[in-house]
């Protein structure tokens, strides 16, 4: 008996990790992969789902496989991408990934970069609840659509109080038409109260100055069927405002009608070289499968004693330009898009040295159809 008591003692902290305070149990796969590169035998890592919601994915990456350290990680559910970049240390790391009780066949890792990443340790969280989730809505976003929840887009932007999170929230929408946004925010932090918040889908606005309480208060957006690559809540002036309970209500998919966006903007950053974060040589900018017609961006390479930028810009594997030379003291790039479609727009650092990227413009256009 006291045998038997031991041994519940020590599978005891095994079993509590088969349970998640999110209600679900974790399954672990044994299987490992390795995908991208010229080393690693697959194109794709395939892990097969039980035919529950799934709540979260866990997995350990890392990129010690091959001579260059540039491993970029994409992870779909199906075809709905649950996370479409991440950066792969050359150490490796446990990386934990929420998933909206999202249901389907397959668990999909692929590589983002052509560089070699192997892929351990992987785990599903599955909800104890056979159903999906979803709330119903009169305007119609039934079907592929529905209200879609973003907890980890909870946060306080702004002032001084909340300077170290930045001044807005960005989150990456689905390639669906957004009919509707909403979220709860409170201005009870700080001193003032005057907080302002403004809501757009890439540059197009959809809330303009929305003037938050101090107790706070549920905001409801009404959107007219507009598609957009992410949403974004941002402070309107210098005050503290707390976002929670952020949620979008999608349409269809391909459900558009005549609003797909006629262009969107990026920031750009500095990349490449010692002087520009090491390891950060790329610029991605999410483009949901719409044809590009150009892109046109202001680059510059006067950081650094070197004075060798050269870029690659490319959409998904396609390269539209490649070894473009930076001048030191900068221009204005106009890249024909050719109208390729793809998921993602890269500009990338052929060279180890930094160059700066700014006002990122892309337009799109009409598909070209292949000849026969």
């Amino acid at each position: 008996m006291y045998k038997a008591a031991a041994l519940f003692l020590l599978l005891l902290p095994t079993l509590a990790l088969a349970q998640d305070r999110r209600g679900g149990t974790w399954r672990e796969y044994s299987e490992k992969g390795c995908v991208g590169g010229s080393r690693c035998p697959d194109k794709r890592f395939r892990l097969a789902l039980e035919d529950r919601p799934v709540i979260a994915v866990r997995f350990r990456a890392h990129d010690q496989v091959g001579e260059t350290a540039g491993g970029v990680l994409r992870v779909k559910i199906d075809g709905d991408t649950i996370r479409g970049y991440i950066d792969i240390p050359r150490a490796g790391e446990l990386f934990t990934i929420d998933v909206e009780e999202l249901r389907g066949r397959q668990l999909v890792f692929e590589p983002v970069a052509n560089d070699e990443v192997e892929i351990s340790d992987v785990a599903v969280l599955y909800s104890r609840d056979n159903t999906i989730r979803r709330i119903p809505d009169r305007r119609g976003g039934g079907g592929a659509g529905g209200w879609r929840s973003y907890p980890s887009a909870a946060g306080c932007i702004g002032g001084d109080g909340c300077k170290k999170n930045g001044t807005r929230i960005t989150i990456p929408l689905d390639d669906r038409p957004v009919l509707g946004v909403r979220f709860h925010a409170h201005d009870n932090v700080g001193k003032r109260a005057d907080g302002k918040l403004r809501v757009r889908i890439d540059d197009t606005t959809i809330g303009w100055t929305i003037d938050v309480q101090r107790n706070g208060k549920r905001h409801d957006l009404e959107v007219e069927n507009l598609g957009g690559t992410r949403l974004v809540i941002e402070t309107a002036n210098d005050d503290e405002v707390e976002v929670t309970d952020v949620e979008v209500l999608y349409g269809r998919r391909g459900d558009y009608g005549n609003n797909v966006p006629r262009e969107i903007e990026h920031e750009g950053g500095c990349i490449g070289g010692s002087e520009c974060g090491g390891r950060r040589n790329r610029i991605r900018v999410a483009l949901r499968d719409y044809p590009v017609d150009s892109i046109r961006f202001y680059a510059r390479d006067d950081i650094g004693t070197r004075a060798g930028g050269e870029l690659r810009i490319r959409i998904d594997d396609e390269i539209l330009r490649d070894y473009l030379d930076i001048p030191r003291e900068g221009r204005t790039f106009t890249i024909e898009g050719k109208g390729v479609m793809g998921e993602y727009l890269i500009i990338e650092t052929t060279e180890d040295d930094e160059v700066v990227i700014r006002d990122i413009r892309i337009r799109f256009g009409e598909a070209i159809e292949d000849e026969d």
